[in-house]
Formats: C-alpha cells, sequence, structure tokens
C-alpha cells in the first residue's frame, strides 16, 4: 500500500511517517520545506525517554510541496500515486488564527481544495482513500450536559481556527458526495507528546518545569486560564487511529478521535509542577487569556472503537511524563550549550 502524508515535517506527521512505515506502508512525505529536517534521533526510547521519530524514518521518501498550489499538489498526487492521502498540512494553533485568518484559511480550506481538486481529475481518485484531518475545535461551546460530544453534535466554530476546519470538514465531505472520492473526516481533540512546541499548552506547561526544576527559571509558572477541561490523547495513539480509519474505516463519515475522558489544565500543571523539587507557584496572566474560550470538550469515541476495533494504549499519566522528561533533556542540553557558547541560559 502506498501512502501520500501532507505536512509530514511536523509533530504529528512525523510520528505518522513512523507508524505507516512500521507497518509495511510505502511513503510519501510531502511539506512546504526545501528538504526534511537532517539528523536528529531515532524513535524509540533512549535513557528511559521517550524521542520523537525523526522527519524523515527509513521507508519515506520526501517531495516539497504547497498544497494551495493547485498545480503542484496535482504533480504530487500524479506522482505519489497513492492509495491513500493523510491530509495532517494545516495551520494548527486556534489562537495564531486571530492574529491570522487569512492564513488560516488559506492553509487549511484552499490546501485542501488543491488536494481534492487533484484526486477529482486523477483516473485513480475514485479508488483513493483521502484522510482529512479536521478539530474537535469545530463544535465550539457546548454545555457541560452534552459531554461527551459525538459525531452528530452541533458545530459553532468559536474561532478562525475552527471555522476554518469547520469548512475543511464540510469541503471533503462535499468532494466525496459528488466525485466519489472515498473520503474520511477526523474530529480530532487534544493531543500531545515529544516533540510538540510549547505554542501549545501542555508543551509549555511541560517546557516551564522542566526550566524551573532545573533552576534555569523563577519558580513560577504564568498561565490563562487553568479551569478549562480537555480531552487529551497521546499522538502515538493518535496516529495509530488515522491508520486504522483509513485501512478499516467507513467512507464518507466522521470520526471523533479522542480518549472519551476529560483532563483539567489545573490538574495536568499540578501533575507536572509535582516533578518539581520544592514546587512551584501559579500565577494567571491575562496576556495568555484567549479572546473566546471554550470550558469543557469532551468527545465520544465510540464509533471510531467500533469501526476499527482502536482503543486508547498510552494513559495520561504516562504521556504527561513523557512529555516532562523529553522537555527536561532539552533545556539541559540548551542550557548546555549556552555555556560553552559563553551565554546566559
Amino acid at each position: 500500500m502506498k501512502a501520500l502524508v501532507t505536512g509530514a515535517c511536523g509533530f504529528v506527521g512525523r510520528y505518522l511517517l513512523a507508524e505507516l512505515c512500521s507497518t509495511g506502508w510505502e511513503t510519501v512525505a510531502a511539506d512546504v520545506l526545501d528538504e526534511p529536517p537532517a539528523g536528529g534521533p531515532t524513535a524509540g526510547e533512549a535513557d528511559g525517554e521517550v524521542l520523537p521519530p525523526p522527519a524523515l524514518p527509513a521507508g519515506a521518501r520526501y517531495r516539497r510541496c504547497d498544497c494551495t498550489d493547485p498545480v503542484a499538489a496535482a504533480a504530487l498526487v500524479d506522482e505519489a500515486a497513492p492509495d491513500a492521502v493523510f491530509h495532517l498540512a494545516a495551520q494548527s494553533s486556534a489562537g495564531r488564527s486571530f492574529d491570522d485568518p487569512f492564513g488560516t484559511f488559506r492553509t487549511n480550506v484552499f490546501g485542501t481544495l488543491g488536494l481534492l481538486e487533484a484526486l477529482r481529475a486523477s483516473p485513480r481518485g475514485a479508488d483513493t482513500v483521502f484522510l482529512s484531518v479536521c478539530s474537535s475545535e469545530e463544535y465550539g461551546r457546548r454545555p457541560r450536559g452534552e459531554m461527551p460530544l459525538v459525531e452528530e453534535s452541533a458545530v459553532e466554530p468559536v474561532s478562525p481556527y475552527a471555522a476554518s476546519k469547520a469548512a475543511q470538514s464540510m469541503l471533503t465531505l462535499q468532494y466525496g458526495a459528488s466525485h466519489g472520492i472515498p473520503v474520511i473526516v477526523t474530529r480530532s481533540f487534544g493531543h500531545t507528546g515529544p516533540g510538540q512546541t510549547d505554542t501549545f499548552v501542555l508543551p509549555a506547561f511541560a517546557r516551564r518545569c522542566a526550566r524551573i526544576e532545573l533552576g534555569l527559571d523563577e519558580p513560577v509558572v504564568r498561565t490563562g486560564n487553568l479551569d478549562v477541561e480537555r480531552d487529551f490523547l497521546d499522538v502515538r495513539d493518535v496516529v495509530r487511529a488515522y491508520r486504522l480509519l483509513v485501512e478499516g474505516g467507513r467512507r464518507q463519515e466522521i470520526y471523533n478521535v479522542c480518549s472519551g475522558r476529560g483532563l483539567r489544565l489545573r490538574d495536568a500543571l499540578d501533575t507536572l509542577i509535582s516533578r518539581i523539587p520544592g514546587g512551584a507557584r501559579i500565577e494567571t496572566d491575562p496576556a495568555l487569556m484567549r479572546p473566546v474560550d471554550v470550558p469543557v470538550m469532551i468527545g465520544s469515541n465510540e464509533k471510531l472503537r467500533l469501526a476499527t476495533g482502536w482503543e486508547p494504549e498510552i494513559p495520561v499519566e504516562r504521556m504527561l511524563d513523557d512529555l516532562a522528561r523529553w522537555w527536561k533533556r532539552r533545556e539541559a542540553s540548551g542550557s548546555e550549550r549556552d555555556r560553552h557558547a559563553g551565554r546566559r541560559p
């Protein structure tokens, strides 16, 4: 089986490439970089620490492509001749989307359109599964009584990012219905793991706690709204769900990819702070508050489980522990490099 993965050099893309290559898929990795980042550790563990996969594992070949360019997208699909497209390329930050709504829509909607048009024109389009990775943010502010959210729950996006993903979902399903492309849409809830940048909340907490533990920062963690409750998965469980959906999920369907349980940000931060000898205090920073926040977001994964047999394998405690250890190792390495260069950490 041949796969095309867009956004392949991103956080989730790297894990998905590793998942696909380790299970026998021949994979083309596409991203907007001129070439994939060189070097880096291999997937696995080192000194008890889980390491993120390299940008391009053995068994994958790289192609540069901006999917918002329809000519480039068509050439990519023609060359890859995939049995499945895993479309991960996205502007994936709700917070950033308020600063750049035009860029968010261009990447998320027009990038999807470029690929769908390429499949529509391809003689293989009707036989190529298109997995469109969208977001639980599409659901918007739902009352706690509606939790856990199912795929039929109302969609009421409250950020440009969420609105762009709702548009991507509808566009994908429309192309499936109108042009016979076998499409699957995910509404993926929060996920994290080693290698995720600190523009996202759990890595931001983990990095701050690592720096405090190493004595690089004062023992204060400044935060936004900690009463938010979210449904989080480890990224390794997420990419396994994506593969299983392409291999056995029903076409023309939406699937929640989620744990089915809530995690309060305050509890996650308390867990990370508990690793710090002497602890740390928490201070609320108004600058870190979103213009509009969703207080609770918990999904049902029943449809995914029934379709594929998938179950989450990595508990939240291990997810946070792996994240914390990775950031501690990274910050310690950065501090050592700064000392050798004569810079302050």
